[in-house]
């Protein structure tokens, strides 16, 4: 191992969906790093992952680097990535025993042209749009466990769920274009019915005003709380 190499290795402890044993033998150099699940350190934006890590064991390498972009650390180009997802065991689409489950979307900036369609389907709030025009995953904690629905119908699968079993939705090559397509298609009309824009609309006055409750209901709560406070 040279001396400016560092790897990382994920666990992926809440689903299991990585086989990292050979992987793990390498634990124990000081230059490499095994976190538990890079899914949650990655929503947690741990400092850990800015080491500039050379080489990465976890699953498809989409997800990776999306996961990475996401936590604020994007990987170097050169960077190798190793893929050690398995086949999708039984649970892999359960929820975990997490009271808070690391599943979120991530985003693969290379595919995404922010045309803002998964900000306009999403009822929880997840996504936000910058002054730019910019898509980003805002409120990861907002998504709901094992919901990838927005990633159905997303024009040009930049939508990642790395936990997901179903490919290319779990970061995994798209490899026919027009099949994909068809599929978008077909997701769309099933979700959202014949009239997409009508749906669509209606789904973001219906999103905008769960989060206006979701606002009034805080504030009520804060208001109650200043009220019984006795200083």
């Amino acid at each position: 191992m040279s001396d400016n190499k560092s790897i990382l290795i994920c666990r992926c402890s809440e689903r299991g969906l990585v086989n990292v044993d050979e992987a793990s033998s390498l634990v124990g150099d000081d230059r490499t790093i095994m976190v538990p699940d890079l899914c949650r350190a990655a929503a947690e934006k741990d400092p850990i992952l800015g080491k500039g890590f050379s080489e990465v064991h976890a699953c498809h390498p989409r997800a990776v680097r999306a996961l990475f972009e996401f936590s604020g650390n994007p990987l170097p180009e050169s960077a190798k990535l190793i893929n050690h997802r398995t086949s999708t065991p039984p649970h892999a689409n359960t929820p975990t025993l997490q009271t808070n489950p690391a599943w979120y979307p991530v985003l693969d900036y290379d595919r995404c042209t922010h045309c803002g369609q998964c900000f306009e389907f999403c009822l929880f709030g997840v996504y936000e749009k910058t002054e730019e025009g910019r898509v980003v995953v805002a409120n990861p904690q907002s998504c709901k466990n094992n919901c990838p629905a927005c990633a159905r119908i997303c024009p040009e699968t930049a939508i990642v769920f790395p936990k997901v079993g179903e490919s290319p939705i779990n970061g995994a090559d798209v490899s026919d274009e027009d099949e994909r397509k068809a599929n978008v298609k077909i997701n769309v009309d099933e979700i959202l019915g014949g009239d997409v824009y009508a749906a669509l609309n209606a789904r973001k006055q219906k999103r905008r005003s769960l989060l206006d409750k979701k606002k009034i209901d805080k504030a009520l709560a804060e208001r109650k709380k200043c009220s019984e406070d006795p200083s």
